[in-house]
């Protein structure tokens, strides 16, 4: 068997052209449009001339979060009673009291507790007011990403007589246990993720690092088209919860295609 001879001049080298690439791929999509949105928002705010709570005493700054508080809550109780007049089912994620709700018509059909809530320092940072205006009103989802398919639903009429039962074709079977990660994507590059709770797949690992593949790509193709394309900074305010990996199945596959979601910061 033939050794091979690699210098030790070639490892460094191929050693720093990988770190090279890491902080190329930093810089072009993290960094630059990181500091763009900062420097949009700090022009936001200073046109509006919102003063930061830095100078007010801990009761008076309590008293103001409190009230912010209050004002964010109402305005969702406003806007779940907007969806409550659409027919399709949405959902409503109230991380106050982490909980991942199916509504139908105002009526809640499906709950379920949310284990984890990660927030992006993007959407921890932007401003109450800013957020409230982007982000409280109903979303509706203009596309999704997910590891598992929505089961479909037949229609199917009823024989005329017994002998055309056996000739109906057959409903389909219900799709066999697999994980579950769901990215909803909204306007305003605002994106929710619903992942399992668990840890172990249930599934092939080949389904799952597919469904990876696919999500490291959409973020990639964004980012791209955000750093060459016109009138986009691309950061992506991003929010993800964990529930358990049935609960996920279940409201993905009851959501319509594009589902209103009304989020309680």
């Amino acid at each position: 068997m033939k050794k091979l001879n690699i210098s030790k001049k070639t490892i460094i080298t191929f050693l720093a052209s990988q770190i090279a690439i890491v902080v190329v791929i930093f810089i072009l999509f993290d960094l630059i449009p990181v500091t763009r949105e900062y420097s949009t928002i700090s022009d936001k705010v200073s046109e509006r001339g919102v003063n930061t709570t830095a100078q007010l005493s801990k009761e008076r700054s309590n008293l103001i979060d409190m009230v912010r508080i209050n004002e964010h809550h109402e305005s969702y109780l406003r806007n779940a009673l907007k969806l409550s007049k659409i027919d399709s089912i949405s959902l409503l994620i109230d991380l106050r009291d982490s909980l991942a709700i199916l509504s139908l018509k105002g009526v809640s059909i499906f709950e379920s507790k949310i284990s984890k809530i990660q927030i992006n320092k993007g959407l921890k940072k932007l401003p109450d007011f800013l957020r409230d205006s982007l982000y409280s009103g109903p979303l509706q989802v203009t596309e999704d990403l997910s590891s598992i398919e929505k089961f479909p639903i037949v229609v199917k009429k009823p024989a005329k007589d017994t002998s055309e039962v056996n000739k109906t074709e057959a409903a389909p079977t219900i799709p066999k246990q697999n994980d579950v990660f769901v990215l909803m994507a909204f306007d305003n590059n605002m994106i929710l993720e619903i992942d399992q709770q668990e840890n172990k797949l249930a599934g092939s690992r080949f389904a799952y690092m597919n469904y990876k593949r696919q999500h490291m790509n959409w973020f990639m193709s964004r980012n791209i088209w955000s750093l060459f394309g016109s009138g986009q900074w691309g950061y992506i305010y991003q929010l993800k919860i964990e529930i358990p990996r049935e609960d996920a199945g279940s409201i993905y596959r009851a959501l319509p295609i594009k589902p209103f979601v009304l989020v309680r910061y």
